[in-house]
């Protein structure tokens, strides 16, 4: 594994770096990648638990405060919060209305862009599932994978058919009950990091991702007999404000034996066992195998990584690597990461202004930052071939 440091604000002498970093939150990937909140009816999103992914919004919950104005939705870019270098921050964790319209705007942006296509997890709006803390969403999750990720896997490609499998196992893991896990054979499913023990169908959804991928440390640096399933994913939220995305790097070979690489990133700005992040961006990288089933169905799970080194920089023992330097990592992202979002709003709002009318008043065609018409950009964006997801059973 290599654990890398970019400064997530332009370099400087003040600029120090410590970190590293998760959708265990996206979990195949060895640690969670999303972060799980209830949504609130107020202007901000109350913490709830932990999906370093996504927050939850579940549909019973009853208004806790009164709502905030709706001036709110239409607040200007400079009234947002910003870090200290002024980059406006998308936190996982108390998003706010704001937060999740100005969200939905930059996904919109970068797919017309770039060509990104959001992840599949598989059906978020199966009536069936019984959701641990209601149904998750991921809005911001992959405004974040959007904006770090550094490569751009094709419609219907191995690397985006692997991708899609760990993001929608580790939604399946963080949010519903094992026995509703689609990903898995129930009967044979087991997971291993680093060729250390082995857990089983009964005991890894119990211990919870983040421990079973860190059992192969020493006791004195993670000992998973003394954390739970929360714990362990409380200690990684509060690190992560604005999550731990996960991209498949390259796949080695497909199905049934599945070998690829990957990749975690995150912004070290919460604080980890008392040790505070100084905001620098965070990479690991690492490798995995995954054994399915004649239905594409995950029966083992093997990652390998450094979790050490990745403990003891949260910890403050030790930094990471300055440079660009990001192992089997492929440059930098893709869409220009965090510190491009100033930038992309603007240009938003310039297309936004720039939207003509017709004489009734009703708008024309906005045209995209690739230069297509909204009609053609949304077929773009979405970037879909005739195959199948195994899971939900939608087009990739």
């Amino acid at each position: 594994m290599n654990i890398g440091i970019q400064s997530s604000s332009p370099a400087s002498a003040d600029d120090d770096g410590d970190t590293v970093g998760s959708e265990a939150y996206d979990t195949l990937a060895p640690l969670p990648e999303d972060i799980l909140l209830r949504r609130d009816e107020s202007d901000e999103i109350d913490i709830d638990e932990v999906d370093e992914e996504s927050f939850i919004n579940p549909s019973n919950k009853g208004s806790a405060a009164a709502s905030s104005s709706s001036d709110n939705d239409e607040a200007p870019i400079d009234t947002r919060r910003t870090n200290h270098s002024g980059r406006p921050i998308f936190p996982v964790r108390h998003p706010t209305k704001e937060d999740m319209s100005q969200a939905k705007k930059l996904l919109s942006y970068l797919q017309n862009k770039h060509g990104f296509v959001i992840p599949d997890r598989g059906n978020l709006d199966d009536q069936s599932v019984l959701w641990k803390e209601g149904r998750p969403d991921y809005t911001i999750a992959d405004l974040h994978y959007f904006l770090g990720k550094t490569t751009n896997h094709p419609p219907g490609s191995v690397e985006l058919f692997v991708e899609n499998f760990i993001k929608t196992w580790e939604m399946e893991a963080t949010h519903k009950e094992f026995y509703q896990w689609n990903t898995v054979d129930q009967c044979a499913y087991e997971v291993c990091s680093n060729g250390g023990k082995v857990f089983d169908s009964q005991e890894a959804p119990w211990v919870g991702n983040y421990n079973w991928l860190l059992s192969s440390c020493e006791p004195d640096t993670w000992d998973s007999t003394k954390e739970t399933f929360e714990s362990s994913h409380g200690k990684f939220r509060y690190a992560f404000p604005e999550g731990f995305p996960f991209e498949v790097l390259q796949v080695f070979s497909g199905p049934p034996t599945v070998s690829f690489t990957w990749r975690h990133w995150a912004v070290f700005s919460g604080e980890f066992e008392g040790n505070q992040g100084t905001g620098e961006t965070i990479n690991m990288t690492g490798f995995g195998v995954v054994t399915l089933n004649d239905d594409l169905k995950a029966k083992r799970i093997d990652i390998y990584f450094d979790p050490t080194s990745f403990l003891d920089v949260l910890r403050g023992k030790a930094q990471c690597r300055e440079g660009k330097d990001r192992g089997v990592a492929f440059g930098d992202p893709i869409a220009g990461g965090l510190d491009a979002v100033a930038s992309m709003m603007a240009a938003i709002e310039l297309d936004d202004d720039d939207e003509d009318s017709d004489e009734d008043g009703t708008k024309v065609k906005g045209i995209s930052p690739s230069g297509l018409a909204t009609d053609e950009r949304k077929s773009a964006a979405t970037g879909r071939s005739g195959s199948r997801c195994p899971f939900s059973g939608t087009s990739m």
